[in-house]
C-alpha cells in the first residue's frame, strides 16, 4: 500500500513540474482548483466533500471520510491580449500565448480522531506572462522651427515584458463539532516571483546640420522574489440538501525577500522643463532592496444544494483595498549625469515600484445535473474583476501591472465515476475588455514632448482565451466505500 501510495505521489510531482499554468496579474478568481470546483466555476464555499476544501473553505473539511489524492492536470489554452494604439495608430501591443491551465496536487492525513481532519495542497493561483513590441515611423512637424524648420521624419518604438508566478503552499485542518456544524482553518504561505522589463525609445531626424539628431532612450527593470503568510478561518454548516459556508482570510503578514530595481533614459539634443537649451544627458540608477508584497483581507460566503437530481451553488467574496506601497522601497541617490541637468529627480523617485489595490467583489455561480450514479453534467460562471489601481499610474517610478480589464468566466463539463476514480472534461471561456486603457509612452500625435517624454494616452485593452480541461482525482476508500462503489 505504501508503494502505491508513493507511485501516485511521484505522478502528481511529475504533473506539477510538466504543467505550465496561465493566470492574470491583477485578479484574485482567474484560476480555479480540483475538477469539481473548478467546473462548478469555484461556487464551491458551500462545501463539496473532497480536499479542495483546504483552499475554498477549511471549516468542511470536518465532514470529509475519505483518504484522496487529487490531481487537476488541465488541457491547453490559447489566450489573447491586444492592446490597441501601444505607440500610435496602428503600432498595437499583441500578445499571444498556447499553454496549459492549473494543476493542484493536495491528499488528506489520515488520523485516529474521526472529527479532525488534516490536509495540505500545492497550487498556482498566478503564472502570467505577456510580450509585446510595437513600433511607429513618419513625417510630420515635431520640432520647432527655429531649430529644424519643416516636417521631421521621426521614429519609435517600445516593448514590454512580464512574468508572474505565484506558488501557495496550504496545511490546514477541520474539526466536525457536531452532525450540522464544523470549523477549520487553514494556514497558506505563498511565493512570489516577478520579472518586469520595458524599453522606450524614439528619435527626430532634424533639418538642421547642427542639430542632426534628438532623440531618447529609456529602459526600466525590476525583478524580486518575495514570501508570505496569510490564515484562512472556515465555517461550515450542512442540514438535509442545503449546505452554508463562510471564510475569512486575514491580510498577508510579509515573510521578506529580495529584488532589484533598474532604470535608465538617455537624451540627446532634447528639451526639458525649466530649461531654455537643449541638453544632452544620462540618468541611470540600481539597487538591490529588501521586498514586501501585501494581500488584502477577504471574506467569502456561499450556499450549495444538492439533492438526487441536481445541485447548485453560489459563492460571493469580497478583497479589501490595499493602499499604494512600495514593493521595493529605494533610497535617495544620483540619477541624473551632470546632476546640474535636474537636480530634483534623484533615484529614489527613478526607481520606486508603486503597488496597490482597490476593493473588488466577485460572484460565481454553478450548476449539476445527475444524469445517474455514474455521470454528472455541469454549467457555470462567474466574475473576475480586476484589483488595478490606476492611481500607481500617477506615482512615478516602475508600475508593473500589464491587465486592468474586468474578466468574465464561462464553463460547461461532465464527470464519469468508477469506483474510487473520476476523470472530468470541461470546456473554459474567458473574455474581457478595458476602454478605458491607461497606456504610458504613447506618441499617436508625435510632438517633441511626447516623443521625448512619457505620455499617458487613454486607449482600449482586449483579453479573450479558450481552454478545454481534463481533471482526475483518486481517493483511496475505506471497505464501507469501496463497497458503495462498487
Amino acid at each position: 500500500m505504501r508503494k502505491k501510495y508513493m507511485y501516485r505521489l511521484f505522478l502528481v510531482l511529475i504533473f506539477m513540474v510538466w504543467c505550465p499554468l496561465r493566470g492574470q496579474d491583477t485578479h484574485y478568481w482567474t484560476n480555479q482548483f480540483g475538477t469539481r470546483s473548478a467546473l462548478m466555476s469555484g461556487a464551491v464555499v458551500g462545501g463539496i466533500f473532497d480536499n479542495t476544501m483546504i483552499y475554498y473553505n477549511p471549516g468542511a473539511l470536518g465532514f470529509l471520510e475519505n483518504t484522496s489524492i487529487t490531481v487537476n492536470a488541465n488541457a491547453y489554452r490559447f489566450e489573447t491580449i491586444v492592446i490597441e494604439n501601444a505607440l500610435g495608430q496602428q503600432a498595437d501591443f499583441k500578445s499571444k500565448k498556447i499553454g496549459s491551465l492549473p494543476l493542484l496536487a493536495g491528499g488528506m492525513i489520515n488520523l485516529k480522531n474521526r472529527r479532525l481532519k488534516i490536509g495540505y495542497g500545492f497550487l498556482s493561483p498566478v503564472d502570467f506572462d505577456f510580450k509585446g513590441i510595437a513600433r511607429t515611423e513618419g513625417v510630420a512637424e515635431v520640432l520647432n522651427n527655429i531649430d529644424s524648420p519643416g516636417e521631421e521624419e521621426y521614429v519609435g518604438e517600445t516593448s514590454i515584458s512580464s512574468s508572474l508566478k505565484e506558488l501557495m503552499v496550504i496545511l490546514g485542518g477541520g474539526y466536525k463539532i457536531s452532525d450540522h456544524f464544523s470549523v477549520g482553518l487553514s494556514n497558506i504561505v505563498t511565493a512570489r516571483v516577478r520579472s518586469y522589463s520595458r524599453s522606450w525609445s524614439a528619435y527626430v531626424f532634424a533639418n538642421n546640420p547642427e542639430l542632426r539628431l534628438v532623440g531618447r532612450d529609456a529602459a526600466q527593470n525590476v525583478e524580486y522574489f518575495n514570501f508570505r503568510y496569510s490564515v484562512k478561518l472556515g465555517m461550515f454548516y450542512v442540514r438535509g440538501p442545503w449546505r452554508w459556508g463562510l471564510t475569512l482570510t486575514s491580510p498577508s503578514i510579509n515573510l521578506g525577500g529580495e529584488g532589484t530595481t533598474a532604470s535608465k533614459v538617455a537624451l540627446r539634443n532634447a528639451v526639458i522643463e525649466g530649461r531654455d537649451e537643449r541638453i544632452t544627458g544620462l540618468g541611470t540608477a540600481r539597487q538591490k532592496l529588501t521586498s514586501t508584497f501585501k494581500s488584502p483581507f477577504s471574506a467569502a460566503l456561499g450556499v450549495n444544494y444538492r439533492d438526487e437530481h441536481f445541485g447548485f451553488g453560489v459563492a460571493v467574496q469580497y478583497y479589501d483595498a490595499i493602499d499604494i506601497y512600495n514593493v521595493l522601497d529605494p533610497k535617495p541617490g544620483t540619477f541624473i549625469r551632470p546632476a546640474e541637468l535636474a537636480p530634483a529627480l534623484d533615484g529614489q523617485f527613478a526607481l520606486s515600484t508603486p503597488e496597490g489595490a482597490k476593493s473588488v467583489f466577485n460572484v460565481a455561480l454553478g450548476y449539476e445535473h445527475f444524469l445517474n450514479e455514474r455521470l454528472t453534467l455541469y454549467l457555470s460562471g462567474r466574475t473576475d474583476n480586476s484589483f488595478f489601481n490606476a492611481q500607481t499610474n500617477r506615482m512615478g517610478g516602475i508600475e508593473t501591472s500589464i491587465s486592468s480589464w474586468d474578466l468574465y468566466h464561462l464553463t460547461g463539463g461532465m464527470t464519469l465515476r468508477k469506483g474510487g476514480s473520476q476523470i472530468s472534461f470541461g470546456l473554459l471561456f474567458s473574455g474581457g475588455a478595458d476602454d478605458s486603457y491607461i497606456q504610458q509612452g504613447n506618441i499617436s500625435i508625435p510632438t517633441e514632448k511626447n516623443l521625448l517624454r512619457d505620455t499617458f494616452y487613454i486607449t482600449k485593452a482586449e483579453y479573450s482565451s479558450w481552454g478545454f480541461l481534463i481533471g482526475f482525482t483518486y481517493s483511496f476508500l475505506n471497505a464501507e466505500k469501496k463497497e458503495e462503489a462498487k
